[in-house]
């Protein structure tokens, strides 16, 4: 492959570990391949578990940081931006000649990050992958000034307080994500939607909407055939939380299958705090396949196998990989969020509401009209151009070159 004229050498930043499976780290791994691809060098900064030694720890394709501890909770890396961690990450930067710092987070790290790239005068881009953060439980008034004071602390820098939500927690976590943004002159969301609302936050920078990648296209896909469609597998892959609703999904499973005759099946696929609940739902209905976190070759086997996956978030997603993953595999998509779009012009199909019943009669239209299913899955090729790995490193190039 001929690389571009002028390669560039990008840093990745990111607080998250990168062995959680996460949407955030796999978009940032395909983003890894796309740029490569494109002959560019990329350097991947983050957290690293398990490590000994000195704190920061060069490796062949980047720097892994010893946090200073972990919240088990949230299984995050808290590293608190101080002028030290700057001095080493700015230090860091001039020896590999970085060009640009592609920040991906809102910590610690990518405060560090962003203040050693200031010091030195590299670009900076920072990529929003979730402005909407999001719990479950009673709103937590009493922990939620300790949580910004905390934070506050770990960043080295203020907090905003516009009112997203009246959940206090929530709401500090959103305000992290406005203030890493109004940080930067380049910001990237994958979806427009997050854009409008970055903006309407007071993120003045220049907003770019730029969709997530799919890099990962090795093994060839297949459209959806009619005898697929006929007696169809949905399946249904992400974190088993509340905020994703699985079982939403399966309690409008139960309701479909009285009304096609046990027509069709469904896998679920993922853990989390919803699991026990989604399994003893399952119980009694054969047709639904409750698997717990698989390999991604697993879940990319699964979904050459179904005839449509299942997105049932609501008001919680940006732009979800499982969108790029579905579609990359010619395969349709079945959602109730109107907010998404991306992905889901020609291979989407959304329920007319958004609860039980609603997505219960989008799996019988679906399920009855074997058809559909086949025109979702060949709108799919035309939709997944949108995730290519050209299409994203020609246009995030564009953003670090501007």
């Amino acid at each position: 492959m001929t690389g571009p004229d002028n390669p560039l050498k990008i840093a990745i930043v990111s607080d998250y570990y990168f062995d959680y499976v996460g949407g955030a780290q796999t978009s940032m791994r395909q983003q890894k391949l796309a740029l490569e691809r494109a002959g560019h060098t990329v350097l991947i900064i983050s957290p690293a578990r398990g490590i000994g030694g000195a704190r920061y720890q060069r490796t062949a394709d980047g720097l892994q940081v010893r946090p200073l501890f972990r919240l088990p909770a949230l299984d995050l890396a808290v590293m608190p931006n101080t002028a030290r961690s700057v001095g080493v990450l700015e230090e860091y930067l001039r020896a590999e000649r970085v060009d640009i710092v592609h920040v991906q987070t809102e910590f610690g790290l990518a405060h560090t990050a962003t203040g050693a790239a200031a010091s030195i005068g590299i670009p900076l881009i920072h990529t929003v992958h979730s402005l909407y953060w999001a719990s479950e439980g009673t709103p937590q008034a009493s922990v939620a000034w300790f949580i910004r004071w905390a934070l506050g602390r770990v960043i080295g820098t203020r907090i905003p307080n516009i009112l997203f939500t009246p959940r206090p927690t929530d709401n500090v976590l959103r305000n992290l994500v406005i203030a890493m943004a109004r940080r930067s002159k380049q910001v990237v969301s994958p979806s427009k939607h997050q854009a409008e609302d970055l903006a309407a936050a007071g993120v003045a920078g220049n907003i770019s909407v730029i969709p997530n990648p799919i890099s990962t296209m090795d093994v060839e896909s297949n459209t959806l055939t009619i005898e697929q469609a006929r007696r169809p597998n949905f399946l249904w892959v992400a974190r088993c939380e509340p905020v994703k609703r699985p079982l939403h999904f399966a309690r409008a499973v139960i309701i479909a299958l009285a009304r096609t005759n046990n027509g069709f099946s469904v896998d679920f696929v993922g853990e989390g705090s919803d699991f026990a609940a989604l399994k003893k739902l399952a119980t009694d209905h054969p047709e639904i396949t409750v698997h717990g976190a698989l390999p991604h070759d697993d879940v990319l086997a699964l979904m050459d196998a179904s005839a449509a996956i299942a997105l049932t978030s609501l008001g919680f997603d940006n732009q979800p990989m499982t969108i790029a993953e579905a579609v990359s595999r010619e395969r349709g998509v079945l959602y109730c969020d109107p907010k998404l779009t991306e992905g889901l012009l020609h291979s989407g199909y959304r329920s007319q509401t958004a609860d039980d019943a609603g997505l219960a009669d989008a799996i019988v239209a679906l399920v009855e009209d074997p058809s559909l299913l086949v025109t979702l899955s060949r709108g799919a090729l035309i939709d997944r151009e949108l995730f290519s790995p050209t299409n994203y490193a020609d246009r995030i190039v564009e953003v670090y070159r501007r």
